[in-house]
């Protein structure tokens, strides 16, 4: 009797991984299509749940992804492929879903409102811009969103509800960077003189006294701020002032310095990725194509602790258990939590331009010139190293 109990449970085990497996949430992927690039969707298992056939698609988000037909019509789509609402002709752009809303734009007031996960508008457009909800509030404001003007300075007038309404007014002169949502209860707003942080009350935090950040708070609570230490100054040297002098450290949501005198990106699951050489960048090369200039990376823990021991010519922040890296003898791959390099991508592929996991799938990619023209592969791969999806095509400079 207690074999066949064993059996039964370990059949249902089976089962459930199974299932699990063959509902996981599908990932983008791409082809060019005489010369227009289409999107599609695949899962871990290699499945194909959508044929790329949109001229834009979002990733999954809240069990939605926002699609873009080739007429032109934005809707929704579920993790079966299948479409669950198509919005009207007006609206030119729109986000992901959070907290049950998602932010879309009405071309015909250039103003942004919100729907729910029906497609029914809940809040009328009235906004030049709106991010994300995250602990029940979106930031809005005058300006565009930053997914098409990342750096356009505006009015962030504050915070609103579910409901629409205005529960923190700021109308704050800002530098749209998209940092100002919520996160462990902290907004991080980059104003055009410096930054503030504030509460869930609109409550500004930590005397005001620090001008800028590496983004916003982490899941972990800590976030990488600087302090000016010859104020009165300017960032850029520029309004007659001199070049602020930035003191950096880590604080915790209460204000409490975890490490001090270190510049270093978010914390994700107790580790960050620190450049220490701050030269690691993305540049247009003389074809007007994005490249990268490696820096000097570690991962180090909330003590400051090189915890792999060693440098890094690229890094990026783990996801779902693995780390894109590239070696300092050039090679590329992923590690483990432990530095133990798991997945060696073939020779000429990255992963740099999208280098994490999501939902057990990653793009690499290749690129080899010949004369005028730049052979692109491209191919999505498994925790293994398998392809699940490949496609190639090229492109051509005068």
């Amino acid at each position: 009797m207690k074999r066949t109990i064993i059996f039964f449970l370990m059949l249902c085990g089976a089962i459930i991984a199974a299932t699990a497996q063959s509902v996981s949430t599908p990932v983008r992927i791409s082809e060019v299509e005489k010369d227009q690039e289409l999107y599609g969707f695949i899962r871990e298992n290699g499945t194909i749940v959508v044929s790329p056939k949109y001229i834009h698609a979002h990733d999954f988000s809240e069990g939605l992804a926002a699609v873009k037909d080739t007429n032109n019509r934005w809707g929704f789509i579920n993790t079966a492929g299948k479409k669950v609402f198509t919005l009207p002709s007006n609206v030119s752009e729109v986000g992901d879903f959070s907290e049950g809303l998602c932010w879309f734009r009405d071309s015909k007031t250039d103003k942004v409102g919100f729907v729910d996960r029906t497609g029914k508008v809940v809040i009328r457009p009235q906004w030049g811009f709106a991010h994300d909800f995250s602990d029940g509030l979106a930031a809005v404001g005058n300006g565009r969103t930053r997914s098409t003007h990342w750096f356009e300075i505006g009015s962030l007038l504050g915070y609103i509800n579910h409901k629409g309404e205005t529960v923190i007014p700021l109308n704050i002169r800002h530098s749209n960077y998209g940092s100002e949502s919520f996160s462990c209860h902290r907004a991080v707003i980059k104003t055009d003189t410096g930054m503030t942080i504030i509460d869930t009350k609109g409550n500004e935090l930590y005397g005001g006294k620090y001008r800028c950040s590496e983004g916003r708070f982490s899941h972990m609570g800590l976030c990488c701020v600087a302090e000016a230490t010859n104020e009165p100054c300017d960032e850029d040297g520029d309004n007659g002032m001199p070049p602020c002098k930035l003191h950096w450290c880590v604080i915790d949501t209460t204000g409490r310095v975890v490490l001090d005198n270190v510049k270093t990106g978010a914390f994700i699951n107790g580790l960050s990725v620190m450049d220490l050489s701050q030269e690691s960048i993305l540049y247009l090369d003389e074809e007007n194509t994005v490249s990268v200039r490696d820096g000097k990376f570690i991962f180090i823990d909330t003590t400051g602790k090189n915890v792999f021991g060693r440098s890094f010519l690229q890094a990026n922040t783990f996801s779902e258990g693995l780390a894109y890296v590239k070696e300092m003898d050039g090679t590329e791959g992923y590690i483990n939590p432990t530095g133990e390099m798991v997945l060696r991508l073939p020779e000429g592929y990255t992963a740099f331009y999208s280098p994490s996991f999501s939902h057990g799938l990653v793009k690499i990619s290749k690129s080899t010139k010949k004369g005028k023209y730049t052979y692109h592969n491209e191919q999505v791969i498994d925790r293994n190293g398998n392809t699940v999806w490949e496609t190639s095509y090229q492109t051509w400079f005068p």
